[in-house]
């Protein structure tokens, strides 16, 4: 904007010059021209300025060291030329802020700029001083920048040393079917008064000379509780949320729903993990959280029958 300025201020100089030193008409239609030449790109400026508007859109979450790229759109009427822009985007992580001056001159383009993703974590890109110019670039205007929400970075998984004992959790105990009625798994057991005739197994009932009850069982679901301490620092937290990443997976890979638990700020936040979505959605919460968040207390206010506490101080 300043180079324009100069560059309008030494044209309309050198009019002046010329107008007083010329006797032509042309000179004062020039020195017109120049002068009016501001107010007339303003004006076709103001309807691509005042209809102009700035979305930018980031992932949600993506994997550590993965190209990520976030989109920055100009939109304007879409008969009119796009007015130039001016952003101050702040690329806001964990460790470290980059701050950068991106410029758009094209309306209906999206602008690309890759992000980095180094470290796990979050990511969030935060907007100001959003400017708009006139097509001749003297004159500029505020412009309303977007938000965009935080975007999580996932480290891999990564094997937790030492190891917790998880074979413990693929010893199925079962239980009595509530009701009876059908299931894939059942036991026997003598005749009590009351059960149905139709549970009868009439083979065993023979050959024991005691009537003899198919019973349906259910297996008992385990409450399985990962507790995650929030990490401080890039290399304690890529360990801490990797070691997360694998021990959901491997009880997944087994049939195994668990929740995972942390501190976001003074709070605990629990999620349910059932199937890849939720995992991926509770290890996303679990970079997201505040690393000034409190500690996780000693004593968890949650039932569970197998409890894990992931993280640098905490004992596996």
């Amino acid at each position: 904007m300043a180079l324009n300025r100069f560059l309008y201020c030494m044209s309309l100089l050198l009019a002046v010059v010329f107008y007083f030193a010329s006797s032509a008409w042309a000179s004062w239609v020039l020195l017109l021209m120049i002068a009016v030449l501001p107010w007339v790109s303003l004006i076709f400026s103001l309807p691509a300025i005042l209809t102009c508007r700035i979305t930018a859109s980031l992932q949600a979450m993506t994997e550590q060291g993965e190209r990520t790229l976030l989109h920055i759109q100009v939109s304007s009427l879409r008969w009119l030329a796009a007015p130039e822009m001016r952003l101050q985007l702040n690329l806001r992580s964990r460790d470290q802020e980059r701050n950068i001056r991106f410029l758009s001159h094209l309306s209906r383009t999206d602008g690309i700029l890759a992000v980095p993703t180094q470290d796990c974590g979050w990511l969030k890109p935060e907007f100001s001083k959003g400017k708009v110019y006139d097509f001749l670039g003297l004159f500029r205007f505020k412009v309303r920048v977007p938000e965009v929400a935080p975007m999580a970075i996932l480290p891999p998984a990564l094997v937790p040393d030492p190891m917790p004992d998880l074979e413990q959790l693929l010893n199925q105990q079962l239980k009595p079917k509530p009701g009876g009625g059908y299931s894939e798994i059942h036991d026997h057991r003598p005749y009590r008064p009351g059960d149905p005739v139709k549970g009868i197994h009439w083979k065993l009932s023979v050959k024991s000379d005691e009537l003899i009850v198919r019973e349906p069982m259910d297996p008992i679901r385990r409450q399985v509780l990962l507790a995650v301490r929030t990490p401080r620092g890039p290399v304690c937290r890529e360990k801490t949320l990797g070691n997360l990443r694998y021990l959901s997976n491997w009880l997944l890979e087994r049939g195994i729903s668990h929740e995972v638990v942390w501190m976001e700020g003074d709070r605990l936040r629990k999620t349910a993990v059932e199937d890849e979505a939720s995992a991926l959605a509770a290890l996303a919460g679990a970079c997201l959280a505040p690393e000034d968040s409190r500690k996780l207390p000693d004593s968890l206010p949650y039932k569970a029958d197998w409890l894990c506490r992931i993280g640098e101080e905490a004992d596996q």
